[in-house]
């Protein structure tokens, strides 16, 4: 095999993994949960082990953010909430246990 084809096999093969590469991030941000209520707005991930869930308060006041997890959680079955004041955008962090639902009142 000359240096000329060799060089254009590693270049496919470049071209082809950056093309699978780019396809299995895409995938994973599809699987992105989103919603909000009336001034929260909210986005995560579902995992196993932890989940971050994003999230904006758009409205002047506190708003509640209700986070849900698995009744199987090996930690804390008990549901997360948060007081998140006007303006705020942050993230929590949720460990041990699938979010299940997450609700912004």
């Amino acid at each position: 095999m000359n240096i000329h084809k060799t060089n254009r096999l590693l270049a496919a093969t470049a071209i082809t993994l950056a093309a699978v590469a780019s396809t299995i991030a895409a995938a994973g941000t599809a699987a992105a949960e989103r919603g909000a209520g009336d001034c929260i707005s909210y986005s995560y991930e579902p995992g196993s082990m932890t989940t971050t869930v994003y999230y904006h308060n758009r409205c002047d006041v506190t708003r509640k953010l209700t986070i849900y997890r698995a009744s199987n959680s090996p930690c804390d079955d008990g549901k997360i909430e948060l007081h998140v004041a006007g303006g705020k955008k942050d993230n929590e962090v949720v460990r041990c246990g699938d979010v299940t639902q997450v609700v912004a009142e």
